[in-house]
């Protein structure tokens, strides 16, 4: 029987002799909202053919809970990931990325999925390659969120496109800021570990954060197709509908 045990998101105040046995409630500042996610909205995700069925990944609704636990083999994820792109388990690609920027999955912002999902889409399918990391280094860079003196808990970290980038890139427009996805969050089964462990805290920021290619000869080529794809119409709105075409 799995042992499962709350995650203190920062040291929790000393308990005095009259709270001794009463559990520490959860802060603002530790970004957690109690989860309004039901198993009744999971299977409306899989119906829709954005998650994948119970037996598969083993998920569980966290409805109710006011922050995430400790269980070994499990990870926290959000409804709005499933909706903006999130598959699991993790490409070597997405999990790689957490890695190198040393990021945990919930510190994603929703709208940072659209810009992984496109980017990936964009290289398998239109470009004919795998996910190319310089490229992608090339194209964005991490902003904390809200700024860079405060970093959420929770979505702490906005991935987006480097300025002027956008004219080299395939153009489309992000949906405004997401509201309320944070208690739309539930447990997945971290398969393979193919995402880094839930640990306390907000995101720290690195260098890596902003850090430029280090083998940019391969980019000039792929700017120019994806230049000629820029000339045939191909938006990001047209790779999401061949990504959700070919998932259906």
């Amino acid at each position: 029987m799995r042992v499962k045990r709350s995650v203190d998101f920062r040291m929790a105040p000393k308990k005095s002799s009259k709270s001794k046995g009463v559990a520490v409630e959860p802060t603002r500042e530790e970004g957690w909202v109690a989860s309004k996610c039901s198993e009744s909205d999971l299977e409306t995700l899989v119906s829709a053919g954005l998650l994948p069925k119970q037996f598969v990944i083993q998920w569980r609704p966290a409805l109710g809970e006011d922050r995430p636990y400790e269980n070994t083999g499990e990870i926290v994820v959000f409804a709005p990931y499933f909706e903006r792109g999130l598959g699991l388990p993790c490409s070597f690609f997405f999990s790689g990325l957490l890695r190198y920027y040393r990021i945990q999955l919930h510190h994603w912002t929703p709208n940072s999925l659209v810009h992984i999902s496109i980017f990936v889409h964009l290289c398998e399918a239109f470009l004919g390659i795998e996910p190319h990391f310089e490229l992608f280094r090339f194209l964005f860079h991490l902003k904390p969120q809200p700024d860079s003196y405060i970093l959420d808990g929770v979505g702490g970290v906005g991935l987006q496109l480097i300025h002027v980038k956008d004219k080299v890139y395939i153009p489309y427009k992000l949906s405004s800021k997401v509201i309320d996805w944070k208690p739309r969050w539930f447990y997945v089964e971290n398969q393979w570990e193919s995402v880094p462990s839930i640990t306390p805290g907000p995101p720290i920021q690195w260098p890596e954060w902003n850090k430029k290619p280090v083998d940019e000869s391969q980019i000039p080529e792929l700017l120019a197709r994806i230049a000629n794809l820029r000339q045939k119409n191909v938006t990001g709105e047209a790779v999401m509908f061949d990504w959700l075409k070919r998932r259906t």
